[in-house]
């Protein structure tokens, strides 16, 4: 009877240590806090980098790039082959299963490729260089794509969530409403999404890869820092992204339950200005908005010196800076010449949008006081993220604190081209930049793959918009990650807040 017990409780022991083989010991549900809320699930559809940090986890695309070592590698797409400066062959992995229980095929790729090229928010900017007649089926998984003309730096861009692959059935099933409830090949599945509070994805038991440590992640939306930092300290998420400045030496303090881990920025926080619009129309007025901000004092006050300082409108990860590269100081005197040179209107209000982040607020603030300085009236209006991204649509806003990142992609051609090309106003061209050379000079630097040929495009492009001077930059926050004290991988996040967070254990 003794023995029998015993063979009970061994078989106990060995039960519970297979059913929780899958999951770290301890860590079945990641709660993770969030400074906003996803704007849609359907990344071909959204430009913010919360609903890119969601869904990275629920679809995948063909191939990607190592946010360490830089280097591409193979997703859905197990290998390739260049058949010619434009021609690409692709072999899809055999066995991965989609969310709802279809096997991925190449009438897959060729259906999601397609509507990212023609029916996506990126269309007109990363998607035009796919060309939508050239795809070939060879079998279930073979297939070639084609892109329009030789592009530099196409394979790279498969990292940005534009090029996730979807299942064809289930789009086709709810059309428009695939946002609120995405089926992709990821390693976790979506569950549920009450919007402004939380999201639930759940393990997905027939992931073709490597398992999660965890079965449960939830992103929940704290806007308030204090309120997330707090979230934090009580239990309420185990990790959480955006950490303020402030907070750092405190939660990293002896005897403190939880901790800081400082990463490398990627995101550049610039000032955008609309170029269409009066009295911002005129180049003297820009630049003499960027001779008034104090940039040294911008990053202290509101990064607490825990970043830099870009030297123009582009972040220093990119994979090439222009030279000379160094930001315009601070310069009173140049302000005051620019603007009677421009005969600026003193009596203009103008209206500067943020999102409601803390730090877009502080950084609102602080640059009210210093423009306020040389007479230069700013009005402040806070916006939720969907409602800021829908209003920047019509362009009447005068200026913008918002940003653009790198954790997508490291090329500084595509950087670019969100950003300035005139196909992308309405979309991610929030200055409203309408320059035929700079057009030219963009398309010329991504037709190209010649690397030495690519980098003079570059810098005839960041010599042709300082003279235009749309943006500027203020900062390059460094990414300041939360979490338990015995939470283990912080140290491994190299993709900004746009992370796969499945590695995450506990000591």
């Amino acid at each position: 009877m003794k023995c029998f017990s015993k063979f009970l409780l061994l078989c106990s022991v060995m039960f519970a240590l297979g059913s929780g083989a899958a999951y770290a010991a301890g860590l079945e549900t990641l709660n993770v806090g969030l400074p906003g809320d996803a704007v849609a699930l359907d990344t071909m559809q959204a430009v913010d980098t919360i609903s890119f940090s969601v869904a990275r986890h629920i679809s995948e695309p063909l191939v990607t790039v190592d946010g360490k070592t830089k280097e591409i590698v193979p997703v859905l797409a197990e290998k390739w082959e260049l058949i010619d400066p434009q021609t690409y062959k692709f072999y899809l992995r055999k066995g991965v299963k989609f969310h709802n229980g279809e096997p991925l095929t190449a009438a897959d790729v060729v259906f999601s490729l397609t509507r990212a090229a023609t029916d996506s928010v990126h269309a007109k900017a990363r998607g035009k260089f796919i060309d939508v007649n050239g795809f070939q089926i060879i079998d279930d998984h073979t297939l070639i794509v084609k892109t329009n003309g030789t592009v530099g730096g196409w394979l790279e861009t498969m990292k940005h969530p534009y090029a996730i692959i979807l299942n064809k059935k289930a789009f086709e099933a709810v059309g428009a409403d695939y946002f609120r409830s995405p089926v992709g090949t990821g390693p976790f599945k979506f569950k549920s999404w009450t919007k402004g509070e939380r999201i639930e994805l759940e393990a997905f038991d027939d992931y073709y890869g490597k398992k999660p440590n965890f079965k449960n992640l939830n992103f929940l939306v704290i806007p308030d820092d204090s309120s997330r930092v707090i979230a934090l300290e009580t239990g309420k998420v185990d990790m959480t992204y955006a950490v303020p400045a402030t907070d750092i030496e405190r939660l990293n303090a002896p005897g403190s339950k939880v901790q800081a881990v400082k990463g490398q920025g990627l995101v550049m926080i610039y000032f955008g200005m609309n170029t269409q619009k009066k009295p911002l129309d005129d180049p003297r007025v820009r630049k003499a908005i960027d001779y008034a901000i104090n940039k040294e004092a911008y990053n202290q006050v509101v990064y607490q010196g825990l970043s830099n300082i870009p030297t123009g409108p582009l972040p220093p990860a990119a994979g090439y800076l222009p030279q000379p590269s160094k930001a315009y100081p601070y310069d009173i005197e140049k302000v005051k010449a620019l603007l009677k040179e421009a005969n600026y209107d003193f009596s203009i209000p103008l209206k500067l949008w943020v999102i409601n982040f803390q730090d877009r607020i502080n950084g609102a603030t602080v640059i009210q006081s210093m423009l306020s300085q040389v007479g230069i009236k700013v009005e402040i209006e806070v916006f939720e993220a969907g409602v800021f991204d829908d209003r920047m649509k019509d362009g009447a806003h005068h200026m913008i604190i918002h940003t653009w990142g790198m954790q997508t992609n490291r090329d500084t051609g595509h950087y670019w081209l969100s950003l300035f090309q005139s196909q992308s106003i309405g979309n991610t061209n929030r200055t409203f930049l309408k320059d035929e050379l700079i057009d030219e000079l963009l398309n010329n630097s991504n037709a190209t793959i010649e690397t030495a040929k690519r980098n003079e495009f570059f810098q005839q492009i960041w010599e042709r918009l300082d003279e235009l001077h749309p943006m500027i930059g203020l900062s390059v926050p460094s990414e300041l990650y939360g979490g338990r004290k015995d939470l283990v991988g912080l140290e491994d996040l190299y993709d900004g807040r746009i992370n796969y967070l499945g590695n995450i254990s506990l000591k």
